[in-house]
């Protein structure tokens, strides 16, 4: 254990790492240059707005009252009744950016802001809620490069002991959105990781409800989140607004709340006084001080000596109970403690910025942003708390887990000695009359079938062996079906006649019951037939004597397998343990015949697929065992033919290659100058579900390849005409190696051909002989790679909109916000398209291949009314639109570039542009044309943004071509000439036949 000593050297460099963090966070949000107001009048030439911090407005306001003599008098640092008034500050400011920016946070109070006499922001009405932090952008000098700020505040809404810190910064417009939005951003991503604490803890008490502590703690932690996200920047505000009235309830009750919940679970975890009078008390007092925050007049409420008290109380007594468990029981309850403490330092730095005097520069830079360090180091600290609680359970319970290992251990290396000294000799046996069967010519008919039989029995046995295997795939879930639409009949059939030697050695007769027209299952054929194996081979070997009968139905959804036997049935306690591994029950007829896995196995294999086994039974009178499997929901052509037909044909057709439908729409075309070769090629990739073409001409390959879609391409490298090499670099040069996988096979493995091979660009490289499971497995890898990024293709688009949704959507809401002042009607029609556009940005369309070109000129157009309520007369638009056109393209294709246009063509043009986009049609192509005459683009840039180049900084342009080229064979042309504009082209094929469309 570790020495007190050593722990108070812990909690001591905890405190100091704590404290220094929060003083490094301090000094780093005070700017370079921080001027001081004299008589009203702010010299900022030496602040660099463009790189700098935004700066606090402190020094002297000019005080607008009656009297004649102007008074001078800092702005007031608390929001109280005495501080209602206007001010005003004249910013000297320069030329050093051209818009600049105000963030205001102040609550019970309501106020106006001025610059140079106009009105920028007037705070709503208080009893719909307090203001979250307000950012007012776009302010701008005048030609004296001064802006004049005037603030009134008109009504104080608190109370003497509910003043609340007023923040005034000033900045460029970019650093102040910044700043705001980092800081809102920071506060509610920490109330959120909160808030999953409390998911998270709540679920533990749940699993576990008589841990009472998780479920004081999830509330803490719940009540926690609710009080970050509702201080400081109020990021609460923008997705719940509450009332005046019921927020500062809403605080005051997460405050409380969640110091009494954090002081209940660490009483109930780590003491045994949790229910001695004094905490009873202390519980009855904090109970009546919530109800009291929840339903006394709300003037009363904001008296917040009584949150102090409780704060003080309540995380003192956490503290000395954690202190204590420290020192007393060791180093595990450390991050615990560290947590706590974490929390008491946020509480105690919020009263130092509250209560104690210190510098305006200091305040300032204090009040700047939201600290998040001191309440992330606390979740840091739960984290680790739960998790040694986790290792110390672990730990308890260890030597038990260690004889279970051993004994897991022993089944294993029993299961895998037994599977292999099993399999050799009987896979002897399958191979051997198989040989026979290949060999002989002269077998009849019924010594042919009779062998076709063995090797059937053969192949059956294996599979009971393989149980033993099973057991250790299903204990790590390595088992995966290949489930189809197939008929039960067949299995059935074959697995009577297969086990039927064991019943002629008993006097039981086996009988069918299957009615005609049975519906098809959904399922594992092989593991189906492993199931029904187990059940029949189970019945026969405790059944002496009588009758086994097979009878089938069907429901709605499932079909039932019952297999009745007349065998020595069960007792209640053996049906309980049946299904589990290695149980035979005591009443088996021999104690030493199986080891118990077949019917375990049989159960999870039918739960696999979404079925069930269960059994009935009698003691000393039989046993009846349920299979249900689920129904194929659309039964393929080929498989409906005549039921009873294919019953009594079910022994020789299980021998048969069936003839397979490509299923999968995956196409490939291989090339290869040996036709046996393709033919074997063809059968083995044909069950797999694959469309695949073959020949053996190089024209054909090429005709075949210019004419339809394909997947992926093999190719044989030694050919007669042409190489497979040369063939390759053609293929590359038409197509890359996510277009179009190419799969090499040759007969040579040397380590300069397999070089040779991806020199010229091929994917996979497999040799001959070729190993089918080989060959299978890197297909579908190639194929399922080609398929991930198509995919991402498709989303990607999708992906770079939502990048730029933050910053444009904060834009589009300052703008929505300053209209509601000046132009209700323009902020109406504004609103409607900015829902336009959020709709059609957000729209689960935007995943698909393709849309009608309607709907993406409707996103362009709303974009652009947004645009053009912000740029005003510096952006015009011109539309050249045929509207008969009809026609598809990807989703976000036209938006992005439109956007790439006005932001880095027409914006930085200090007179703004124009911007033209013309859909015309030129023969069998639509084409779609957008220009701008902003700055355009330098030869060096348009190097660097070559769509053929794959650049990084032009991946929107990449993700457009790309998806353009993939749908119709033609990208982006894009023509700019530096000083005069840009031009993006795009050609589209043509779709006839539907109705105009309305002006976008």
């Amino acid at each position: 254990m570790m020495r007190r000593s050593m722990k108070m050297m812990i909690i001591l460099t905890f405190a100091i790492v704590l404290t220094l963090g929060r003083v490094i966070w301090y000094h780093s949000q005070i700017p370079e240059v921080q001027p001081e107001a004299i008589n009203g009048q702010l010299d900022a030439h030496q602040v660099d707005f463009s790189n700098s911090h935004s700066i606090a407005l402190n020094g002297d306001w000019k005080q607008l009252n009656n009297a004649d003599t102007p008074l001078y008098t800092p702005l007031p640092k608390y929001m109280e009744a005495k501080a209602a008034g206007t001010y005003e500050m004249t910013i000297q400011t320069g030329e050093q950016v051209d818009r600049y920016a105000l963030s205001v946070r102040s609550l019970y109070s309501s106020f106006s802001v001025y610059a140079n006499d106009q009105l920028v922001y007037q705070s709503t009405d208080l009893e719909k809620g307090p203001p979250t932090p307000v950012s007012i952008t776009d302010l701008r000098a005048n030609e004296n490069g001064q802006i004049k700020i005037k603030f009134t505040f008109d009504e104080f809404q608190g109370n003497k002991r509910a003043r609340s810190l007023i923040s005034v910064r000033f900045g460029s417009s970019q650093q102040i959105q910044k700043e705001t939005y980092q800081a809102g951003l920071l506060q509610f991503f920490v109330g959120a990781i909160i808030f999953i604490h409390a998911i998270y803890a709540f679920v533990l008490y749940i699993m576990k409800p008589k841990k009472i502590g998780t479920f004081f703690f999830s509330i803490a932690a719940l009540l926690a989140s609710i009080a970050v996200v509702a201080s400081d920047y109020n990021t609460l505000g923008y997705v719940m607004p509450l009332s005046h009235e019921w927020y500062v309830r809403m605080v005051y009750f997460s405050y409380i709340g969640l110091s009494f919940f954090f002081l209940l679970f660490v009483v109930f975890t780590y003491t045994k006084a949790a229910y001695r009078w004094p905490f009873k008390i202390l519980y009855v007092l904090f109970i009546a001080y919530l109800i009291y925050i929840l339903a006394a007049p709300i003037e009363f409420v904001r008296y917040v000596i009584g949150i102090a008290i409780s704060l003080v109380v309540a995380f003192s007594i956490i503290f000395l109970i954690l202190f204590r468990t420290v020192l007393l029981s060791g180093e595990k309850a450390l991050p615990l403690f560290f947590a706590g403490a974490a929390v008491i330092s946020h509480v105690v730095w919020s009263i130092i910025v509250s209560f104690l005097p210190i510098g305006d520069t200091l305040r300032a830079a204090i009040k700047a942003g939201f600290y998040p360090f001191d309440i992330t180091v606390a979740l840091v600290c739960f984290c680790s708390f739960w998790f040694l609680r986790f290792f110390q359970t672990e730990t308890e319970n260890e030597q038990y887990i260690k004889q279970l290992e051993a004994e897991q251990r022993r089944k294993d290396q029993f299961l895998a000695n037994t599977s292999h000294e099993l399999r050799t000799p009987l896979h002897g046996m399958m191979n051997m009359v198989q040989s026979v069967l290949e060999q002989e010519n002269k077998l009849t008919d019924h010594s042919r079938y009779q062998l076709e039989l063995a090797k059937t029995l053969s192949r059956k046995m294996s599979y009971l062996i393989n149980d033993l295997i099973d057991v250790d795939q299903m204990r790590t879930n390595k088992i995966r079906l290949q489930p189809s639409a197939m008929s039960i009949e067949p299995i059935l059939v074959g697995t009577v006649d297969m086990l039927r030697f064991m019943a002629d050695e008993k006097d039981v007769k086996i009988h069918m019951r299957l009615p005609q027209g049975l519906p098809y299952i959904h399922a594992d054929e092989h593991r189906v037939t492993q199931i029904v194996t187990n059940i029949l081979h189970n019945a026969l070997k405790f059944t002496s004597e009588g009758n086994i009968t097979i009878e089938v139905s069907a429901d709605e959804s499932h079909l039932f397998v019952k297999i009745m036997d007349t065998g020595i049935g069960m007792d209640a306690k053996t049906q309980a343990r049946i299904f589990s591994p290695y149980e035979k029950g005591e009443n088996s007829i021999s104690e030493s015949e199986g080891i118990g896995l077949g019917l375990s196995i049989s159960r999870q294999l039918a739960e696999l697929h979404g079925g069930s086994l269960s059994a009935e039974s009698v003691h000393g009178k039989g046993s009846v065992f349920t299979l249900s499997l689920p129904l194929e929901a659309d039964c393929p052509e080929e498989y409906k033919a005549d039921a009873m037909a294919r019953v009594e044909s079910a022994a020789s057709e299980q021998f048969a290659e069936p003839d397979l439908q490509a299923d999968s729409g995956y196409r490939i075309l291989a090339i290869d100058d040996d036709p046996v070769n393709l033919k074997i090629l063809k059968q083995a990739l044909k069950t797999e579900g694959y469309q695949i073409k073959t020949t053996a001409s190089p024209h054909d390959f090429f005709r075949q390849l210019d004419t339809d879609r394909w997947d992926l391409l093999i190719i044989d490298v030694m050919m007669p005409e042409i190489s497979g090499f040369q063939l390759t670099k053609i293929v590359r040069s038409r197509y890359n190696l996510t277009e179009l996988p190419v799969l090499l096979l040759t007969a040579r493995s040397q380590p300069e051909d397999v070089y040779a091979g991806f020199q010229a660009g091929a994917n996979e490289y497999v040799t001959k002989p070729v190993d089918m499971v080989e060959m299978k497995i890197r297909i579908k890898s190639l194929l399922e790679l080609k398929s991930s990024i198509e995919d991402r293709l498709s989303m990607e688009a999708a992906w770079l909109q939502a990048q730029i949704h933050p910053h444009f959507l904060f834009n589009t809401l300052n703008t929505i916000g300053a209209l509601s002042a000046i132009d209700n009607d323009r902020m109406l029609l504004l609103l409607q398209e900015f829902g336009n556009y959020l709709q059609a940005s957000f729209n689960g369309k935007n995943l698909s291949s393709s849309i009608p070109i309607e709907k993406e000129l409707e996103l362009v157009r709303s974009y652009l009314y947004i645009q053009k309520e912000r740029f005003g007369e510096r952006l015009h638009i011109s539309w050249d639109i045929n509207y008969e056109l009809k026609f598809s393209i990807p989703p976000l294709t036209l938006q992005p570039l439109v956007e790439n246009a006005i932001l880095h063509g027409l914006q930085p043009k200090e007179d703004g542009g124009t911007i033209l986009i013309q859909l015309f049609r030129k023969g069998d192509n639509a084409f779609i044309r957008i220009k701008d005459d902003g700055i355009g683009i330098t030869p060096d840039k348009q190097r660097r943004l070559n769509i053929s180049t794959g650049h990084q900084d032009s991946i929107g342009l990449i993700n457009t071509h790309s998806r353009l080229q993939k749908l119709n064979g033609c990208g982006l042309i894009l023509c700019s000439e530096e000083g005069l504009g840009t031009t993006i082209q795009i050609s589209i094929p043509i779709i006839e036949g539907k109705k105009k469309t309305s002006n976008p």
